[in-house]
């Protein structure tokens, strides 16, 4: 069920319009609205749309969760756009190449990469994470909060579309291609609050549908490869998995590229001579061309040829970031208190360390402690012997004695 907050703030958006809107109406402003990046209405539109719907169909209703999906990536894009506002991003400089985006992002450490085809549309996620890492909390506190808001309830609308879609997955394939790509937004947006364990999980989830669904050389596997990278590499102990991930992102525009350059040559191979995939049941199926949205079938000569010169630049960003991860160094294998541990110990131990071709030198306080004793004793010894003797009285009683007895003798 969706939380009090959203259902609230579904409210509000209907009563801001008129009250004639239809979902039609509404969807088709919110549609309109994100095209042009204005989030914040597409967010009011679409909360305004999926009250109305709601109301007639409820909130579980199968035809709910396209609304829920399309109103939780308002949200989200909504969340980054107020981010970059309030100066958690720095903005990109507009000297783009053609076809592709710039090679570093805003912070200079990553590649910014489009896979849809859009140049317009790609996101600095290496720069947005990194940036994202180093916020301190008390610029978090700061600020006032909105973004942070959005971020909850775009996870919150996703969750909800992701339910949904969960229970049809097996039924259709439209149904499991939108539950791939829920599960990609919803690692946009662990990604985006750090919750990059969620992330990872949830871009393997979504990777993992697509592999079932589209063939290696769609884009969308290279961008979900290319995602998969990105939170890996900002995972404590989890580089190598980084390095494969930008390897298949890579294979996969390499892939695409040997496809663009069949289709422009008239070599591709006839629709029903493609291969097929074999469903749990053990049935052969064709790829679906409802859900590869993106075959290169669909595309124009003058399309092919566009699209080959971005996926050249893209394989060329792809290659420098893998060269980039390859050289890393490798992270210590120990964890941090282990190793002060460790340095600690090697220094308290450092007098009991021996140097080659020296004895070592071990300080035994003991020894001290006996000789002092060994001497006391010798002192009292011959004194003790004396006094047997007779020899260690020197009293005058004792020397009167000592003449009367010699005058006797």
């Amino acid at each position: 069920m969706a939380s009090e907050q959203l259902k609230a703030a579904r409210a509000d958006a209907t009563d801001a319009f008129a009250p004639d809107m239809t979902v039609e109406t509404a969807l088709e402003h919110a549609r309109r609205a994100f095209a042009l990046k204005k989030y914040e209405q597409a967010v009011e539109y679409y909360a305004t749309a999926l009250e109305l719907q709601t109301r007639k169909q409820g909130e579980d209703a199968p035809e709910t969760a396209n609304l829920y999906f399309s109103y939780g990536k308002a949200l989200l894009e909504n969340a980054i756009s107020q981010a970059s506002v309030l100066g958690k991003e720095q903005p990109e400089n507009g000297d783009e190449a053609e076809g592709k985006l710039s090679s570093t992002g805003a912070n200079g450490k990553g590649p910014i990469l489009s896979f849809s085809g859009d140049a317009d549309e790609g996101i600095d996620l290496f720069g947005q994470a990194a940036i994202a890492e180093e916020e301190g909390e008390e610029d978090a506190e700061a600020e006032d909060g909105e973004p942070e808001d959005d971020f909850n309830a775009a996870w919150e609308v996703l969750e909800l579309a992701r339910a949904i879609y969960e229970k049809g997955k097996d039924e259709d394939d439209e149904v499991k291609m939108k539950l791939a790509e829920t599960y990609i937004a919803l690692g946009d947006v662990s990604l985006e609050t750090e919750k990059f364990d969620q992330a990872i999980t949830d871009y393997s989830e979504g990777l993992a549908l697509k592999l079932d669904l589209l063939p290696i050389s769609s884009r969308q596997i290279a961008e979900a490869h290319y995602k998969l990278s990105i939170v890996l590499d900002l995972t404590s102990g989890r580089l190598s998995d980084a390095i494969l991930h930008a390897e298949k992102a890579l294979e996969s525009v390499d892939a695409r590229l040997a496809e663009l350059h069949d289709g422009i040559d008239g070599k591709l191979l006839p629709e029903s001579s493609r291969e097929a995939k074999t469903d749990k049941k053990g049935k052969g199926k064709a790829i679906g061309s409802d859900v590869h949205t993106d075959g290169v079938r669909r595309l124009t000569r003058s399309q092919m040829e566009a699209e080959m010169k971005e996926c050249e630049g893209l394989k060329e960003d792809l290659a420098l970031k893998v060269e980039e991860l390859k050289t890393t160094p490798s992270e210590p294998t120990e964890s941090a208190p282990a190793m002060a541990a460790k340095a600690l110990d090697a220094e308290l131990n450092a007098q009991s360390i021996s140097v080659p071709g020296q004895p070592a030198v071990v300080n035994d306080l003991t020894s001290l402690v006996v000789k002092k004793k060994k001497k006391a004793a010798e002192l009292d010894a011959p004194a003790k012997r004396r006094a047997d003797d007779g020899e260690g009285d020197g009293s005058p009683t004792a020397k009167k004695a000592k003449l009367e007895e010699d005058a006797q003798s």
